[in-house]
This record gives structure tokens, C-alpha cells and sequence, in this order.
């Protein structure tokens, strides 16, 4: 066991306002225990490692020259990081007081557990659904149709509203990237996050490889963080390459972990995808025309199922 038993790893990209309230909230309100912060600033561009390093100079800053997306950045951080447990936390978060502690613990008491998440909260105080279930060719097809909509209810289609609700610790496939607790040594047993994801779906597929290890993913309803809800992207999931990647990092999963279920994925989503893209030509919506047009090419092995080098110069800001 080393000294410290947290590493709190932060990725930034324009957003030094939320980080600053984040990186005020871990100093006021962080593990009581031996614990470090570690930052990795993506090449934001707008000073905020100048501005924020003289506030905050117990962190870690990592400074890229170019905007390697999250899931590369957090690998880096992890690297340099020397705690007995990982805390990814999001820059559009706010710690609640006491609560890490309690999920140090929570985890301390059940070393077959290997990954634990809290209940976020919104800024006005209610919670969200941060656990969710692996996706399946079903579940895709449902969301691209929106006929999931229809069944928002359903307890197989949520399988863990029955626990979030109740108030109850339990088991689930995984919890959201924005705020989780894991072990290091986890961690590197299992690679840490696949860089190909370069936003969006890399805790899904490290919640798969952490599962398949044989250790446990918990959901917790102990509130720990402040949620300003897809903050660290401006308020919403937004920009070709963003999107994109999203879109490209279901089918990457698929690829990677439910070969079988891609097969049978495949011919419709190509429908499904080929419709949208002849609606946004019509509507003149080029952004997502350009989402539907890279996915379709991933479907029928144009492309890669993950954002390329050459994807980034194009759509990257």
C-alpha cells in the first residue's frame, strides 16, 4: 500500500470557470486522508493552467499541446498517480463535504468490488441516473428509433431505477466517468481506458474489462459531487467531433466486446443511419449529416469505429 490512498484525476478543456469551483471544492472539501489532485490541462488554449497553477499549487498540472481527448488524458494522469485509489472527477464538479471519505470506505470494506459510483446530483439538487447497463444491439436500435422513449419506464430497460430509487448499494454494469471511485492496481491490471475512445463510452468499456477481471461494479447512493451535467462540453454534447466520437464509440465497444451482436447490428443501423443522413441532406443540418456519413462508412469498413489522427485535425477546435 503506498502513503496516499486517493489520486484525484481531473481532465480540462475550456472550461477554467467550472474548474476552478471543482479544484476549490476538492481543497475545501476532499479526502481527509494522504491524497494529491492530478490535472491534465488538454490544450485548452485560454490560459487556464497559467490563471489557475498560482490558486491551486498543490496540483499536478499536466500541460498537451493538442487536445488528445479524454480518455488518453486520463491514461496519462494515472500514470504519475501513486494512490491506492483512482478518482476520476469531472472539471464540472463540485465536492460534497465528507462524502469521499465514505466512498473510500464503502470500497475499503469490499475488496471484491472494484469500480464504485455515487448518486451525482443536478445543480438544483435532484439526482440522475448515473449507472447504466452494458449495450446491446437491442438497446442501440431502440435509442437510434427513439422507440425507447416508449418504454422509459421499463425495469429492462433501467434495470437499476429500482435501486436508485430505494436508496440501496447494488450491483450494476456500470456508472458514469464523471465521478468514480477505482482501485490502481484495477486498473492497471486491465489497461486502464482503450485510448481509441476519444470521448464518451471508455467507462462502459472499462467497467466491461473491470467485470470480466472478476471484481464487482457497484452503484452507491451516498451524493458526492455536484453535477453540472455534460459542463466540461460546454453545457451539451456538441461539435462534429464530439458527437462523433460518441457515435463511433458504441459501435467501437460493439466491435471490441459484442463482435456477434454487431453482425446482427449492422444491417439495420446501416438503414437506420443511411434515413437520418437523406433527412439532415434535406434539412440542410451538416453537422450531424457528417455524424450519420462517418458512422455509415464505419458500418461498411471505410473507416475506423474510433477518431483517427485525421479526424482531429478536421473537427477538432
Amino acid at each position: 500500500m503506498s502513503s496516499l490512498k486517493v489520486s484525484i484525476v481531473i481532465i480540462s478543456y475550456r472550461v477554467r470557470g467550472m474548474l476552478t469551483g471543482c479544484l476549490q471544492s476538492v481543497d475545501e472539501n476532499g479526502f481527509t486522508g494522504g491524497w494529491e489532485v492530478i490535472c491534465v490541462d488538454n490544450a485548452s488554449g485560454d490560459g487556464t493552467v497559467e490563471a489557475l497553477r498560482p490558486r491551486f499549487p498543490g496540483v499536478r498540472w499536466i500541460e498537451n499541446k493538442e487536445n488528445l481527448g479524454f480518455a488518453p488524458a486520463v491514461n496519462q494522469a494515472v500514470a504519475s498517480a501513486s494512490g491506492d485509489y483512482l478518482l476520476l472527477l469531472g472539471p464540472d464538479g463540485v465536492l460534497i463535504k465528507g462524502s469521499l471519505d465514505r466512498l473510500v470506505s464503502f470500497l475499503d470494506a469490499r475488496p471484491g468490488i472494484g469500480i464504485v459510483g455515487p448518486r451525482l446530483l443536478l445543480p438544483d439538487g435532484s439526482p440522475y441516473m448515473s449507472a447504466t447497463r452494458f449495450p446491446t444491439a437491442v438497446t442501440i436500435l431502440l435509442y437510434e428509433t427513439r422507440l425507447n422513449r416508449l418504454i422509459s419506464r421499463s425495469r429492462w430497460l433501467h434495470p437499476y431505477r429500482a435501486g436508485f430509487e430505494g436508496g440501496q448499494p447494488c450491483a450494476v454494469d456500470a456508472v458514469e466517468g464523471s465521478c468514480f471511485l477505482t482501485r490502481r492496481a484495477i486498473w492497471h491490471q486491465v489497461g486502464g481506458f482503450d485510448a481509441r475512445y476519444f470521448f464518451g463510452v471508455e467507462d462502459l468499456d472499462y467497467a466491461w474489462k473491470v467485470t470480466r477481471a472478476g471484481y464487482g461494479v457497484w452503484f452507491h447512493p451516498e451524493p458526492v459531487m455536484i453535477h453540472h451535467h455534460s459542463g466540461s462540453t460546454g453545457g451539451k454534447r456538441r461539435g462534429t467531433l464530439i458527437l462523433l466520437s460518441v457515435s463511433l464509440g458504441f459501435l467501437y465497444f460493439m466491435e471490441a466486446n459484442r463482435p456477434t451482436s454487431l453482425t446482427l447490428l449492422r444491417l439495420p443501423l446501416l438503414v437506420i443511419w443511411s434515413l437520418k443522413w437523406a433527412l439532415c441532406l434535406v434539412l440542410r443540418k451538416s453537422e450531424h449529416r457528417t455524424i450519420f456519413r462517418e458512422g455509415i462508412r464505419a458500418l461498411v469498413g471505410l473507416r475506423p469505429a474510433w477518431i483517427t489522427v485525421e479526424d482531429r485535425a478536421r473537427w477538432g477546435a
